[in-house]
């Protein structure tokens, strides 16, 4: 009995051993003291096994032995799993690890940040959009990617022409770098007084941002070592070489090559600044480098503060905040708070008293967002189907292009064809877009007075969400345009891409929950689709 109990110990003991990937195993048959120990250290938790080891130990028949020694042997032939060491790429964020979530693999180095600095921030600007610094959750599958083999590009892009919308680099603090040009593609955000001492400002989504180099982080790195990467993968640095020589003979995307070889950025007192452009292959997807974070609006954006000029930014704590300014010399401020359940009030105050707005979590498509309780009582009080007055009781409501026909007939004929429809999506589109990027954001649908007053502006104000097909919570002007000809397509009976007269009327009488008649495919004419149950096909 003896005897099977200690086989069965040495059986459990490789297994483990194998598991762990322990290296402490015996090479030879002479080395029983060595594997009674080991027996000794890996079972001492084994309340009072391991006395019995002890004593039984030595007593390993010459069989067992053999075995013992034989899986040591295969054991050993194993290669060890090693640690994948950290990447170079590391080394600058490293110095703020603090703040930073660091992951890596083979591909990309991760990093996790709320995108607030430890520096002060704000102050000095003279051109302000009313945005203040909100910690932002760029983590877990909202993280920084920067690669860790960067390629470079047959086709170089341009910053001149190229990503004004998102970021083109990342400082080594965590903080997003942003195209010097502004998303309407012409403003110089640093000649404009639009960023604070430390080269950056808040957008939107009141997401603080450099568009500048921020060269202060010299101070913690050390001058001649990358303060930031391009969202390419190579380095950027403040003006100096690694050897301390002042740089020079840059490209026109503000980079060159060291003497191995190696390309990097540097940053420039003037414009481009940071990297001009990719020396590296990055995908542009919708005006910027794609995949990037994305940053969570917290409320509606604000128009520029004429005169207004930010002399003071404090911060109590990582919940209490405070922006102090000045508008044509009147001295005011605008402390905010993050509450436990993530609400953020605002306290806006002047000599005339204080203002209090407060935003609540709201989610949404393609991230969440807060709704202020003004903007909740507005929702609730607001009748289905944007502007408007709703079916009397007991009537069927009509198909919206058929209740709008007589103001999308832009020529009188009595006619709605697709051409008309996408001449009202692009006045919309056009009446909403106040950045003039291409791309309608949650802010510029959802605050007071945006867009036209018009029945499509009144839908797409109501409707914003269900206008965002690819959920990444903007919206194109074709994905406007593919709601509103699908409305078309559901009216027009003979898919000429025109209402005529007829159509509209039939539409109008139409049944409520009676959907297009089937058309002339074999199943029948005049009757009802067959109700879908497949999720897949919905």
């Amino acid at each position: 009995m003896k005897t099977k109990t200690i086989l069965s110990t040495s059986l459990s003991f490789f297994i483990t051993a194998q598991a762990w990937g322990h290296d402490d195993h015996i090479h030879t048959s002479e080395n029983v003291q060595a594997t009674t120990n080991i027996f000794e250290k890996d079972h001492t938790t084994n309340n009072g096994e391991k006395t019995k080891l002890l004593g039984s130990g030595y007593r390993l028949l010459h069989e067992e032995q053999i075995f013992v020694k034989l899986e040591s042997d295969r054991l050993n032939s194993i290669p060890k799993k090693t640690k994948q060491s950290e990447p170079k790429t590391a080394v600058p964020f490293r110095v703020f690890e603090d703040k930073l979530e660091l992951e890596w693999d083979n591909e990309f180095l991760y990093v996790g940040s709320n995108g607030m600095p430890d520096h002060q921030m704000m102050v000095g600007i003279t051109a302000w959009q009313q945005q203040v610094p909100l910690p932002q959750q760029y983590f877990g599958s909202n993280a920084w990617q920067i690669p860790l083999k960067p390629t470079p590009s047959p086709n170089p892009m341009s910053a001149k022409a190229h990503f004004f919308r998102g970021a083109i680099a990342l400082a080594a603090n965590g903080v997003p770098i942003f195209n010097p040009i502004k998303n309407n593609g012409r403003t110089d955000t640093l000649l404009a007084g639009e960023l604070d001492k430390w080269g950056g400002h808040c957008g939107r989504g009141d997401d603080y941002h450099y568009h500048v180099a921020p060269i202060h982080l010299e101070d913690r790195i050390g001058r001649g070592k990358p303060i930031a990467y391009a969202l390419d993968g190579y380095p950027i640095y403040g003006y100096f070489e690694p050897d301390g020589s002042l740089a020079k003979g840059l490209d026109w995307l503000n980079g060159h090559k060291d003497s191995f070889g190696n390309y990097h950025y540097h940053a420039t007192k003037d414009y481009p600044y940071i990297n001009g452009g990719f020396y590296g292959k990055v995908v542009e997807k919708d005006g910027q480098v794609d995949p990037q974070p994305r940053a969570q609006a917290v409320r509606p954006s604000l128009p520029g503060l004429k005169g207004a000029r930010i002399t003071g930014f404090e911060s109590a704590d990582s919940k209490n905040f405070k922006v102090s300014y000045e508008v044509f010399g009147k001295k005011k401020e605008v402390n905010y708070q993050i509450g436990e359940e993530g609400a953020v009030t605002f306290n806006f105050v002047d000599s005339a008293g204080t203002k209090t707005e407060t935003y609540e979590p709201k989610k949404s498509v393609g991230g969440p967002r807060l709704e202020s309780k003004k903007e909740k009582g507005m929702q609730a009080n607001k009748k289905p189907g944007g502007q408007g007055k709703g079916p009397r009781e007991g009537e069927a409501r009509k198909p919206w292009i058929v209740a709008h026909a007589k103001e999308l007939d832009i020529n009188g004929d009595g006619v709605v064809s697709t051409k008309e429809v996408n001449a009202e999506v692009d006045n919309a589109f056009t009446g909403f877009d106040q950045n003039n990027d291409g791309f309608l954001s949650d802010n510029e649908t959802q605050s007071r007075g945006a867009g036209p007053k018009s029945p499509m502006g009144g839908f797409i104000k109501g409707h914003a969400s269900e206008f965002d097909r690819d959920g990444d919570g903007l919206i194109s002007k074709n994905e406007a345009s593919l709601l509103f000809l699908r409305f078309v397509r559901q009216v027009d009976q003979n898919n000429d891409g025109e209402l005529s007269k007829k159509e509209l009327v039939e539409a109008e009488s139409r049944p409520k929950g009676d959907k297009k008649k089937e058309k002339k495919d074999g199943k029948g004419k005049g009757k009802k689709e067959p109700k879908k149950t497949n999720k897949k096909n919905k």
